[in-house]
């Protein structure tokens, strides 16, 4: 089957194990209102009917309550299969109201009786994504909440299978990354005394190499994770970069532009075409559709070991490199070639440019002032002349901003070992396999990328 077409889930969830697997369970889902995290809701409800209820942990915000937040969630245009096919599913969705920075994750203490006594499958998905993020804040919203929800798992009455949602990059430390939990090599408590003392020099040998804080804190939960679970069964998928999805619940669904999708929507539109880094580089990215069904095909394997007494945590690298890749510039060129779905009012060019990347920095410097900076510096000043704001520089150095963080991953290759992504691709069943399909050597990028260019389109329509 080919990997952008759409098929119902009734063609193939008859005699589904994982289906099965799902029916009459209830499952507890953090980050359920973020990009992967509505798209593995979604495919729950969808193909997995028999699914008991979904406890979605939500934040109340000042703009709005949780009920604001949810009535906005359950209107989302991911949801519009099961809106069209089934709009009773959409009652299995309950919130409950938290917050990862809280003790006990903000969860009442009467929401925590109830997920004690109904969760069989806990997905742990929430985190807060951002490169600039100080030490002691990254460990104390994606480490230690890991650490509480942990805590409550064990409390709960039917013994849940735990999937915890890591990164590809949080061990980029090393070269060739395995299937596997690596050990920090510092006790964690050390690690929490250091943040208490504000060690500037100790928290930067911590890092060891890693280029931000956010992946550091995602290797020391997992670590967590493994310590925790040495002697039960649980699992640790570990995405690449995630873009939008390849078949569900839409091609080319995406929520918001921000990160790379960001750089994408810049370079469609004349913004930002020359990059600093290694055009040759492989760059690892999966449709986010794919990485929900290897989260819901993982809790299902991860029963299976444990009915066969098989302990620990089982880890898989869910990325696309080794077996499909394609390198940064053909990623940058081929959505250049759908510039078209921004409208040409949205462009600052009638002709599709070429993306342009330099290893060498002082080239990249002289290529980003002469075609990017000094344009920039004339339009804003025609924009003063004729009384308008200025906004080109400004733009242009957010834009700037965004691309040197992004650039490491330009800089450096790796090898993601993928074994156990691609073992539980053989042990499921054709049906299985169709249904919550993730193999990545049906990625025809082309038609991905073309989609890809048409979700950042849209979202800037929205906007």
């Amino acid at each position: 089957m080919a990997a952008n077409t759409i098929e119902t889930d009734e063609q193939f969830t008859y005699n589904s194990p994982i289906v099965n697997f799902y029916s009459g369970k209830s499952v507890f889902v953090t980050g359920a209102t973020g990009f992967l995290g509505t798209v593995l809701v979604e495919k729950l409800l969808f193909s997995c009917k028999g699914i008991n209820n979904i406890y979605v942990l939500i934040k109340q915000t000042k703009d709005l309550t949780i009920e604001g937040r949810v009535l906005n969630y359950l209107n989302s245009k991911a949801f519009h299969r099961v809106r069209n096919t089934n709009p009773e599913l959409m009652k299995k969705i309950i919130p409950i109201c938290g917050n990862l920075e809280h003790k006990n994750l903000g969860i009442s203490d009467s929401d925590i009786k109830t997920l004690q006594e109904e969760v069989s499958i806990v997905f742990h998905v929430a985190a807060k994504l951002l490169f600039k993020m100080s030490l002691a804040t990254a460990v104390n919203i994606n480490t230690k909440p890991t650490e509480q929800l942990i805590v409550i798992c064990k409390k709960m009455r039917r013994n849940p299978i735990f999937i915890y949602v890591s990164s590809a990059y949080s061990n980029v430390n090393k070269q060739i990354i395995d299937e596997k939990v690596y050990s920090n090599g510092v006790p964690l408590e050390t690690i929490y005394d250091t943040l208490e003392a504000e060690n500037t020099r100790l928290m930067d040998m911590f890092l060891d190499k890693r280029p931000n804080t956010y992946i550091y804190s995602k290797a020391l939960a997992e670590e967590v994770v493994g310590k925790e679970f040495d002697e039960s069964a649980a699992a640790i998928v570990r995405p690449s970069i995630i873009l939008s999805s390849i078949r569900e619940p839409i091609p080319g669904w995406l929520t918001g532009s921000h990160g790379f999708p960001q750089l994408v929507g810049a370079a469609c539109r004349g913004f930002l075409l020359r990059w600093h880094g290694d055009g040759t580089v492989v760059f690892d990215v999966i449709p986010v559709d794919h990485v929900a069904n290897l989260i819901i095909a993982a809790a299902w394997e991860t029963n299976e070991r444990r009915l066969v007494g098989n302990k620990g945590v089982k880890v898989y690298n869910c990325c696309s490199s080794l077996r499909n890749p394609i390198d940064v510039i053909t990623v940058m060129n081929t959505c250049l070639k759908y510039r078209k779905y921004f409208g040409t009012e949205r462009t600052m060019s009638i002709f599709t440019p070429r993306y342009i990347m330099k290893k060498n920095y002082f080239i990249y410097k002289l290529l980003y002032f002469t075609y990017h900076t000094i344009p920039a510096a004339i339009i804003d000043a025609f924009f003063w002349i004729t009384g308008r704001t200025p906004m080109m520089l400004k733009t242009l150095n957010k834009l700037g901003k965004l691309s040197s963080v992004l650039e490491y991953f330009t800089h450096h290759q790796f090898l993601f070992l993928d074994s156990n992504v691609r073992g539980l691709l053989r042990r499921m069943d054709d049906t299985d396999r169709q249904t919550f399909n993730f193999d990545v050597t049906e990625i025809e990028w082309e038609m991905y990328l073309q989609n890809f260019v048409r979700g950042i389109a849209n979202n800037y329509d929205s906007c």
